[in-house]
């Protein structure tokens, strides 16, 4: 009934399946897995400046054990049905868990090919529909969509359209990025079945010695000695009787050629089939602009935040003084003509440190220069603007530069928000006002996930100028 495996074929076609999956799975790490690792990122920090933007304006409820659960694995929130009467409780504790599922892929789950199973992808994929995003509607036939978009369609009811809006526009990031995450997740799928399948072959097939011609005339008594074997020694890996039967057709079946060379097709790197017929290299100008598109986005969030600020700081210019606070603030002013700055002390965090430092911000100055900024980022994205017209007409070399100027001071003006932010709900703001303060959390988490978006292209862009530059030192051009 079975034969010891070896024939020549066989082995031929397993040695190249392992290189094919070696290779594959080295470009993957160095596309698919890098880009998904970025949507992420993107994704959850979407995710969460909706959430903190309705608790606080009381759409829904904050959840007291957020801090103290503890996620270790990825797990979809339950999708149970639920009254109309539990909807807000139920609504914000799911959603509460769902933040939460995302901050572990980020934070905690490490995003490369070793942690990716057929099973958790499945989870992934889960996790991903169950607010439907890309069909986001308050007719959703979906219970937990349509709940989510009835309370997201209350913002625009709100005495605040400048965050209402905001909070659309992270909607429609996370339909994008939606699709993104899918169409990665598709890439990584095609690999890890063909890599569940080899360990499959590994771990089991090959060690029973299937005969060819007893496969062909019984196949299903086959599958299931084979299903007899797998729950002795491979259970946890997860039976998959679709593949497991892609298994035996590629290794015994009538048409095992042509399916071993769909698969080794499938995991050949197609990419590096068109870089040998590609005879340009991709137009440095298009990439720069697609780089500045990205950073344009960052003008509405620093501007949104510039409003919560300034309404903050008028806030603290304008309080109720006594007598002796004024007159020793005139005093300041005829002594260290500093009658025009409004100064507040801030924390600074280093980004490349992490050290924290106190610094004392002339806050007019700061909210100038970062208005004007703001302004002219907004204007790159207004084709009948002069910067816009401006843009389009610059070489690499001048859109380079300006990139990585605006990008360091944007990058600045976010560092500066936070301590500002901080400031603001701080003990140093008098009793009275704190409750006053507005928070700019919401517009500060958009800028950061903007700046990511940016660095992410420019990243890719310089990577792709180094890996030609090497090329011209070996002699290789296009």
């Amino acid at each position: 009934m079975y034969d010891a495996p070896g024939m020549n074929a066989s082995n031929e076609y397993h040695t190249q399946l392992v290189a094919a999956l070696s290779g594959k799975a080295e470009n993957l790490e160095r596309t698919s897995i890098r880009r998904l690792s970025e949507h992420l990122r993107g994704f959850e920090a979407n995710v969460t400046s909706i959430s903190d933007f309705l608790i606080e304006k009381g759409l829904l409820q904050d959840d007291p054990y957020r801090k103290e659960r503890t996620v270790t694995e990825i797990k979809v929130p339950s999708s149970d049905p639920f009254a109309e009467s539990e909807a807000l409780t139920e609504l914000s504790m799911r959603f509460s868990r769902y933040v939460a599922q995302w901050e572990f892929l980020v934070n905690i789950f490490h995003c490369s090919l070793p942690n990716f199973n057929l099973r958790n992808v499945k989870r992934l994929l889960e996790l991903l529909e169950w607010i439907r995003w890309t069909d986001f509607s308050t007719n959703s036939s979906f219970q937990i969509t349509r709940a989510f978009a009835q309370v997201m369609a209350k913002t625009s009811r709100l005495n605040d359209p400048i965050a209402g809006k905001i909070v659309v526009s992270s909607a429609t990031q996370l339909r994008e990025l939606t699709i993104s995450i899918r169409k990665e997740l598709k890439a990584i799928t095609v690999f890890l079945r063909e890599r569940y399948k080899w360990q499959v072959r590994d771990g089991l097939i090959e060690r029973m010695g299937i005969a060819e011609g007893h496969y062909r005339h019984d196949p299903h008594g086959v599958l299931h000695d084979v299903k007899f074997e797998f729950s002795h020694r491979l259970a946890d890996m997860g039976w998959y009787k679709e593949l497991i039967k892609e298994i035996l057709e590629e290794d015994y079946g009538k048409s095992q050629e042509a399916l071993r060379q769909k698969v080794l097709e499938q995991l050949g790197s197609r990419e590096s089939t068109r870089k040998k017929t590609k005879h340009h290299a991709p137009d440095d100008r298009a990439s720069l602009l697609t780089v500045l598109d990205k950073l344009a986005r960052c003008g509405e969030p620093m501007t949104s935040t510039l409003l919560r600020l300034n309404e903050n700081a008028r806030t603290l210019r304008d309080r109720k003084k006594s007598f002796g606070t004024r007159l020793k603030e005139i005093l300041s002013t005829l002594f260290h003509k500093s009658g025009d700055k409004l100064i507040f002390e801030i924390e600074i965090k280093d980004p490349v440190t992490g050290t924290v430092r106190i610094e004392a911000l002339d806050y007019r100055q700061f909210a100038a220069i970062s208005a004007k900024k703001s302004r002219t980022l907004q204007d790159l994205t207004d084709p009948q603007s002069v910067p816009h017209r401006n843009s389009r007409t610059a070489n690499p070399a001048q859109l380079l530069d300006y990139i990585e100027r605006s990008l360091a001071e944007v990058k600045k003006f976010h560092r500066y928000a936070l301590g500002l932010e901080s400031f603001f709900h701080s003990k140093s703001i008098p009793p009275e006002l704190s409750g006053t303060m507005k928070s700019s959390n919401l517009n500060i988490r958009n800028l950061k996930a903007f700046i990511g978006e940016t660095l992410k292209v420019l990243g890719e862009y310089k990577s792709r100028k180094e890996d030609e530059e090497q090329l011209k030192k070996l002699g290789i051009e296009n």
